[in-house]
């Protein structure tokens, strides 16, 4: 995105020296042409900081994507593959052999389902009458009851079966943050994706971030686009959660614009899941302060992509109507609005 430029070199010191000075010249602080117009540091060839300002105008606003804050790459799954839950160790498992109770409850038909049933043991494995150590960690339910199936032949004619999970125990996912009930959630067999575990954590608190939610799967950290997944309906950033994930919605701390000068109540505007516009901003703060301030003078001052470039956009409101162009420029986090 290129745009005309007028790039002026500044030193933060002076133009907090400059600002001060002003304060005595006319009444309250503003920021002055004459800022940008400070020479480079004189101890030194290189700017400290390069201000480049740009005139609030349709096209610029029209070239303008406000970037949402990012951790870590962006999650996206492309397709949806069919769920199995894999059994593992601690998993307790129901095994019904039909008109063979002597195989169902071994131990006893009183006995409830879980003291009954059978345990996956440390090393993956079960015991089971006939049959003897099967290992079944990392497998379906249904991939048990075939083998099963095939060597109790051996013993019983036409055996029907039927195996299932009792207990889940043997993997979890975790949630935290700001959500109502954070803690530890058992993986199961039916499938668990960001938005039902969010669900079942009780739900977001008032204060998270939609554009801060992270998803770390072993060495790796996703940022998981959450707003659009609730707000437009993009449901390839709702990821499957797996045994060990961690799914973490930040508080709405960074998410922030500042506006200062003269305005009536200068204030910091914490920016909600939809998004804040410039005149939003300023309707927030009280509006400008009629008596004191310069409307041709409304700057946003936004830190760029590039090292040591402070992009500076500049509205003019002394005409009423360019408040309906500030309310279609949308500021983003960080954003310093003067």
């Amino acid at each position: 995105m290129m745009y005309a430029r007028h790039c002026l070199r500044i030193t933060w010191q002076a133009m907090l020296l400059l600002s001060l000075a002003n304060c005595t010249a006319v009444p309250g602080t503003n920021i002055s042409g004459n800022t940008f117009a400070l020479p480079l540091d004189l101890k030194s060839s290189k700017p400290a900081a390069e201000a480049v300002v740009i005139r609030i105008t349709p096209a610029v606003i029209d070239g303008l994507i406000p970037a949402p804050l990012m951790h870590a790459k962006l999650w996206r799954e492309h397709e949806k593959s069919i769920y199995d839950y894999r059994i593992g160790a601690g998993d307790v498992l129901s095994i019904v052999v039909w008109d063979h109770p002597e195989l169902t409850a071994p131990f006893g038909s009183f006995n409830n389902v879980q003291e009954q049933g059978n345990v996956v043991r440390e090393d993956g494995s079960i015991f089971y009458p006939f049959v003897g150590k099967v290992m079944v960690a990392g497998r379906t339910a249904r991939s048990i009851q075939e083998e099963l199936s095939v060597k109790l032949a051996e013993f019983i004619e036409s055996p029907q079966l039927d195996v299932r999970v009792v207990n889940y125990r043997s993997q979890r996912y975790f949630v935290t943050g700001l959500v109502s009930q954070p803690g530890t959630f058992p993986v199961t067999d039916v499938p668990v994706r960001v938005v039902e575990a969010i669900g079942m954590a009780g739900g977001l608190l008032p204060a998270a971030d939609l554009f801060d939610v992270t998803l770390s799967r072993g060495d790796e950290s996703f940022n998981i686009p959450l707003f659009d997944t609730l707000y437009n309906g993009d449901l390839s950033g709702n990821a499957l959660l797996q045994n060990g994930d961690v799914l973490h919605i930040a508080p709405n701390e960074l998410r922030r614009v500042f506006v200062m000068g003269e305005v009536t109540r200068p204030v910091t505007l914490p920016m909600t899941n939809r998004s804040m516009t410039l005149t939003q901003a300023l309707g927030e703060a009280g509006g400008i302060a009629e008596t004191r301030a310069d409307g041709r003078g409304v700057y946003v001052v936004r830190d760029s992509d590039y090292d040591g470039i402070i992009d500076v956009y500049q509205l003019d409101v002394s005409e009423a109507w360019a408040l309906a162009l500030g309310d279609k420029f949308i500021l983003q986090p960080r954003d310093i609005v003067y």
